[in-house]
């Protein structure tokens, strides 16, 4: 019961490790549960034990009533577990689009260069879904594009790139192009993850991949 909830109690799966207390909003583990979900799921939340996302909803009240950090913990598809800890993380509400109003500096990076510092980009941007345009983006829905919800990133919507992130998609028929360096929720494809990506051309085919949050003050 977030302070402010208007609904019933809810639960969450919670995580012990590394100071314990994590609250967990998002976890992949195969690819049984679709993430290419409307914005009424991404709002409400859907999911099981093995893959979930908490809610954009639930997140909003969380994280607002409180300051938090967030955290990524992820495994490639050869079995090399990376980290990424971020000081602040904050989401408005449903009528700001659940907005990243707040992502702190990477305070924590395990094994350099893991790049989880490409999802600053998201900082500032508001959610998007296939049915929910909201990216920034004026050539296509970035949602649509990447198969997922997502803070998506405009940065590099408009340009060609010859490699780069993972998970490309044509955007003409001279070159290919990608919204974001990060898309956790992308489509699990095969036994890899071969759609999810935490940067660009360095941590692909992500097996495993979970966020959490945990209150800092």
């Amino acid at each position: 019961m977030p302070t402010g909830w208007h609904g019933l109690p809810f639960n969450v799966s919670c995580k012990m490790e590394n100071g314990g207390g994590w609250t967990v909003l998002q976890r992949r583990t195969d690819g049984s549960t679709s993430f290419y979900q409307n914005w009424t799921a991404y709002k409400e939340g859907f999911g099981d034990s093995k893959n979930l996302w908490l809610g954009n909803e639930k997140l909003h009240y969380l994280t607002n009533q409180r300051n938090y950090k967030l955290r990524f913990d992820i495994t490639t598809s050869s079995g090399s577990a990376k980290y990424a800890e971020y000081a602040e993380f904050q989401i408005e509400s449903e009528s700001n689009n659940y907005k990243m109003n707040k992502l702190g500096s990477t305070v924590d990076i395990q094994s350099h260069p893991f790049r989880g510092y490409y999802f600053n980009h998201s900082r500032g941007k508001q959610f998007s879904t296939h049915d929910r345009d909201n990216d920034g983006c004026g050539n296509f829905n970035c949602a649509e594009k990447h198969i997922s919800g997502w803070w998506h990133s405009n940065k590099w919507c408009s340009s060609c790139r010859s490699n780069g992130c993972c998970h490309q998609f044509q955007y003409s028929s001279r070159c290919k192009s990608t919204c974001t360096a990060h898309n956790l929720n992308g489509v699990y494809n095969g036994g890899n993850g071969e759609g999810i990506f935490s940067s660009c051309k360095t941590y692909c085919n992500i097996q495993y991949v979970e966020m959490k949050i945990l209150p800092s003050s």
